[in-house]
């Protein structure tokens, strides 16, 4: 059998597929005869065909639902199903879910349970004929996804910069700020009097580091090529920017999956760092045998969860 390795599965709904297609023919075994449940082992867990099941009902069980609500037939709903090759689609996500949980687990990533209470009863809230409501798959769900999105920001790297930004109205007054600064004039002081933009930062504690794209245009490409810890100007549609780069790193990872998520360049984070090193995570777990594949299990076998 052969099967296809997508980007980060988990963030189906979030980012496109990003990472090529791969064969699995390293890592298959035959994990049983043809009528084991088993298909899948990663590390000491091991999953069934009743889990692949369980995750076909949770992943597209409601848009079934809702596709049978809008006429669609079951023949019609397969071969889209069949088309989109939405089955495999799942199988990856599930391995993918089982390989950056077990590397969280490796390298002491938890999670934080504060906000996974926080999300769960969000969408699930007790009625009241049910005050005591069982959440468990439900925040395993969450914990799972948290795990996962952690790892991903861990592991996905872009150029970024810490910068001290400060919007004036022209260029003569870019000018007096500078000539200020270089007398030993405070950023923040001068931002206070003169700048523009009451949103800014009012220390460097308050800075954040920004990845490439998230700047104004006209300032980026200056913010990743001018020397550290020296003022200079930049004019923009807005005005004149003073701006001075405290700290700049080429390969910094994101701090969380959020900062990535509100990226402008997320995509092409993810697809230049996090694709190619989850890929030597699988390849690394197939050669190892710390992932096996049976080789007798096609995902596409495994009936659609209509509704009964």
């Amino acid at each position: 059998m052969n099967m296809r390795y997508a980007g980060v599965l988990v963030l189906l709904l979030l980012l496109p597929v990003l990472v090529a297609c791969q064969s699995t023919a390293q890592g298959q075994a035959n994990l049983g005869a043809p009528e084991s449940p088993v298909i899948m082992r990663v590390g000491v867990q091991q999953f069934t065909i009743a889990d692949f099941s369980q995750r076909l009902t949770r992943d597209i069980g409601p848009a079934i639902e809702g596709l049978l609500a809008q006429g669609q037939t079951p023949a019609e709903i397969e071969q889209l199903a069949v088309e989109a090759e939405i089955r495999t689609q799942i199988f990856d996500q599930m391995l993918q879910d089982a390989l950056l949980g077990r590397y969280a687990r490796q390298h002491g990533i938890g999670v934080d349970a504060a906000a996974i209470d926080a999300e769960v009863l969000a969408i699930v809230q007790p009625a009241e004929d049910s005050p005591f409501l069982i959440t468990t798959d439900a925040r395993l769900q969450s914990a799972q996804s948290q795990l996962s999105f952690e790892v991903v920001a861990r592991n996905t790297v872009a150029p970024m910069a810490r910068t001290r930004l400060m919007l004036v109205p022209d260029e003569a007054q870019a000018d007096e700020v500078l000539a200020l600064l270089a007398a030993g004039g405070d950023f923040y002081a001068l931002a206070g009097e003169r700048g523009l933009d009451i949103g800014a930062p009012l220390n460097d504690a308050a800075i954040t580091w920004l990845p490439t794209g998230n700047f104004p245009p006209e300032i980026d490409s200056v913010v990743f090529s001018t020397p550290l810890q020296t003022p200079g100007k930049v004019s923009t549609t807005s005005g004149v920017y003073v701006f001075e780069v405290l700290e700049r790193d080429e390969q910094r990872p994101f701090d969380s999956f959020e900062m990535l998520r509100s990226s402008q360049n997320a995509q092409v984070f993810y697809e230049q760092s996090f694709a190619p090193w989850y890929e030597t995570l699988l390849l690394d777990a197939q050669a190892s045998g710390d992932l096996q594949i049976a080789e007798n299990f096609d995902p596409n076998m495994v009936p659609l969860p209509f509704p009964e």
